[in-house]
């Protein structure tokens, strides 16, 4: 994206606010000018402040390495991250209240720093320093990752926060009530199916064709091998067979093994196994993305699998799959 695009983006909401203020009241000297402005920026958006030298060299590479690497689980190619890179010089103040900020600079002593809302609420600043170029990659070499992990954490809180006030309050009951989890539920989320130990909750859009689901379903807890990756896939397939036919006969949903599951332990209490990849129709054309967390509800001795899969065939999918992905992190047994 051109960077004159993006401050166009940014500086809108910010002059029509301005405006509104202006018009409303205004500022007396005596007020106080602690109170942080809100963030500004989009989800999934990070701006770079870094010279164009370090930009275009090893510094450059290493990030656009980490924060542009493709969401796992997705078919087509999207980032995790759009990168805005920007000389510290035009680092104005309109730059300043966005939600992701990363600042590197040689010439100081070496430091990795994150202060949270250093200039807008609920924002997230890191700086990365040192004396040469050379160190400066090296240090990111060593922490880049955990910097990717803290924005993308942030990102996933904001989410979050920004589902809660509009939740489906009383599907989280039925919720609490049959599994013993609390969970966010975003709005428009109605309830698909229910059977014992097994209830699918779904969002259609049909005017972008974008479907979401949820799945949860718990069994009874006998071995660690049910945490297996291979079992896992086992389970998901089982439920996908019985309750998702396609349109054309025998044709049903199943992992789609062409590209191998994701598959990582995310939690050791409680014990949570996150795999992520794609489904197929079996005898038919369709196909998209899932995220699913197995987790050990060990005072019940019960397996809880909560699964968010997508259908999404012409629109991006990272903000939908992310989001399911956020309310899967939501889950807590009670």
């Amino acid at each position: 994206m051109k960077l004159h695009w993006f401050l166009l983006t940014l500086c809108l909401p910010l002059c029509l606010s301005s405006c509104q203020k202006k018009a409303d009241k205004k500022i007396q000297p005596t007020e106080t000018r602690a109170i942080l402005p809100p963030s500004t920026g989009n989800l999934s958006e990070l701006v770079i402040v870094v010279s164009d030298d370090l930009w275009k060299g090893q510094i450059g590479a290493i990030l656009k390495s980490a924060f542009q690497e493709n969401i796992q689980a997705i078919p087509q190619q999207e980032a995790l991250f759009d990168l805005y890179a920007i000389e510290p010089k035009d680092f104005s103040s309109i730059f300043q209240t966005h939600k992701n900020i990363l600042w590197l600079s040689t010439g100081d002593k070496g430091s990795v720093e994150r202060k949270d809302q250093k200039w807008a609420k609920n924002q997230l600043y890191v700086r990365v320093m040192h004396e040469t170029e050379e160190q400066l990659a090296q240090s990111l070499q060593n922490h880049v990752y955990k910097i990717r992990d803290w924005f993308l954490d942030k990102d996933q809180q904001r989410r979050l926060e920004k589902l809660k006030p509009y939740a489906e309050k009383e599907i989280q009951k039925q919720l609490n009530d049959i599994y013993g989890i609390n969970m966010s539920i975003p709005k428009d989320y109605q309830i698909a199916a229910v059977e014992e130990n097994f209830i699918w909750l779904r969002r259609d859009n049909p005017k972008v064709n974008i479907i979401s689901n949820i799945w949860i379903h718990s069994e009874n807890y006998h071995s660690a091998e049910q945490f297996n990756k291979e079992r896992l896939i086992q389970l998901r397939d089982s439920l996908g067979k019985v309750h998702v036919e396609g349109s054309l006969p025998q044709s049903f949903m199943a992992t789609e093994m062409i590209y191998e599951p994701d598959y990582m332990l995310i939690k050791e209490n409680p014990y949570t196994i996150e795999t992520k990849g794609l489904w197929t129709m079996v005898n038919d054309f369709l196909g998209g993305s899932y995220v699913a967390y197995a987790i050990l509800d060990k005072e019940k001795q019960k397996i809880i699998y909560a699964e968010g899969f997508l259908y999404c065939p012409s629109e991006r999918k990272r903000s939908h799959i992310l989001e399911l992905e956020a309310v899967l992190s939501s889950i807590k047994l009670k």
